[in-house]
């Protein structure tokens, strides 16, 4: 089969879909110009249709590594679409906290910590006393500012 090559959008399509085997196999170029190749038993798309799908679906897995890095949600616990949701939210927001905390608290220290090795240190309670001493002085001052009170705080 010979090669034929048309663009569509940042990518070129190396090869149509060759369907003389059980699957079918797409050859393309990401939008780095790295070649992807794609085997598929889906038989009735164009190449074209069949790199937007591949890419749609990478997208998807690199959020979810990126899920199960940073928020640390290495397994689901439910398997309902609410118990999933509930999940997913809890650790959104705890991630949010987290890194608002760390970026306020941060600038205030002299220990220099990645925002993985705060998250690490927070769970496991090492925290350097400074950023200990830091974090609750944001939190007060954040309190203070919005005329809250922090009781039986640490």
């Amino acid at each position: 089969m010979a090669s034929k090559l048309s663009n569509s959008g940042d990518r070129k399509i190396k090869n149509p879909p060759d369907f003389s085997r059980k699957g079918a196999k797409c050859e393309f170029r990401d939008a780095h110009g790295k070649e992807i190749r794609v085997v598929t038993n889906v038989f009735d798309v164009s190449a074209e249709k069949m790199a937007d799908m591949y890419q749609e679906r990478w997208a998807v897995e690199v959020f979810f590594r990126w899920i199960k890095q940073y928020l640390n949600v290495p397994t689901l616990f439910g398997t309902t679409k609410n118990a999933v949701y509930n999940q997913l939210f809890a650790a959104f927001i705890a991630y949010v906290l987290l890194r608002w905390l760390y970026d306020r608290t941060e600038k205030r220290t002299q220990t220099t910590l990645t925002f993985i090795s705060f998250v690490r240190r927070v769970l496991f309670g090492q925290l350097p006393l400074d950023w200990k001493s830091e974090m609750v002085a944001v939190l007060f001052e954040h309190a203070h500012f919005y005329g809250r009170s922090i009781h039986n705080f640490g």
